[in-house]
Parts: C-alpha cells; structure tokens; sequence
C-alpha cells in the first residue's frame, strides 16, 4: 500500500513536471489516485472473479493487458 502511495506520488511529480505544472499538486493527486487504483482494482477483480467464476490468473492477465493498453494510449495523446 505505502509502495502504491510512493510511487503513484513520483509518477503524478514527474507528469506534472513534464507539464510545467505545479510539482507539489501532481504528486498529492498521483498519491491520490494511486490509493483509489490500489483499492478499486482489488474490489473490481475479486468480484470479477467470483462472477465469472474462474481462475484469479486470467483476470489479472486482462487487468494487465487493460493497463497496458490504456497507457499506451494515453502515450499516444500526447
């Protein structure tokens, strides 16, 4: 948890430097949403799972190729 903390605040500090943004603010709202990703991804997996009623491995295998994807597009907005 301290690990998602840390890293969604270097994360949203390095955009918001790469924007000429106020570093302070991208690293609080990084921090942010790094604990809202942290706990709704737990949540949306786990009843996934049990609602499709199969193996953890395979949604986490979509979760990955969803977060892949949605970076790579973000990416590509820029």
């Amino acid at each position: 948890m301290i690990a998602r903390i840390v890293m969604g605040g270097l994360a949203g500090a390095c955009v918001a430097a790469g924007g000429a943004q106020e570093i302070v603010i991208g690293a609080l709202l990084g921090a942010v949403g790094g604990v809202v990703g942290c706990f709704g991804g737990y949540q949306a997996r786990t009843r996934l799972v049990k609602a499709l009623a199969t193996r953890d491995i395979y949604v986490a295998l979509l979760e990955d190729l969803v977060a892949v994807g949605g970076s790579l597009w973000v990416l590509l907005q820029v």
